[in-house]
């Protein structure tokens, strides 16, 4: 009997470095999602040639519109790096204002799927005090992935969930 490989959903996956490290780990993909069809292209290739994966597991589309419901609920890890422009030091910082803020479609993911664990990847610029509370945000729907569903304010969701906490 062979060992059984973790299976991963990468999000946001790019060209597909994370992809690469995580399928080194052991993982098994069983979809890589990335809405950028420069970089789609470029998985594809990584998929074939490094990954000895079908290039059918790489799907250029948007997360937030992504059908996770269609996926196995059997999923070992989430991973990816939810775009970092909000919280990068060069720009206008806006974090959840800024509508390339990611993080509830991957935090919604959790909440769908259930993995067993995550991995994220963002800039340090997210560690930032004016982004404190909602860092704070971001780990307590990952700790209470079922108590709220990030349809609401994020400052509403927070006092919920610090109220979980408590």
């Amino acid at each position: 009997m062979g060992i059984k490989k973790l299976k991963s959903l990468e999000l946001f996956a790019g060209a597909g470095g994370l992809s690469l490290g995580l399928h080194q780990a052991g993982f098994q993909h069983i979809a890589l999602v990335e809405w950028n069809a420069r970089a789609v292209k470029t998985l594809k290739i990584n998929c074939e040639q490094l990954l000895n994966l079908n290039p059918e597991l790489v799907f250029e589309e948007d997360v937030r519109e992504f059908p996770l419901s269609s996926l196995e609920q059997n999923i070992d890890l989430i991973a990816g790096g939810p775009p970092c422009q909000p919280f990068s030091t060069s720009g206008k910082s806006l974090a959840h204002l800024d509508q390339r803020d990611m993080f509830p479609s991957f935090l919604n993911a959790i909440r769908v799927l259930r993995p067993k664990s995550i991995l994220i990847e963002n800039v340090k610029g997210l560690l930032r005090d004016r982004f404190k509370e909602y860092f704070e945000y971001i780990i307590l729907r990952i700790q209470y992935p079922f108590a709220v569903n990030g349809e609401n304010n994020f400052s509403d969701e927070l006092r919920k969930l610090r109220r979980l906490k408590a």
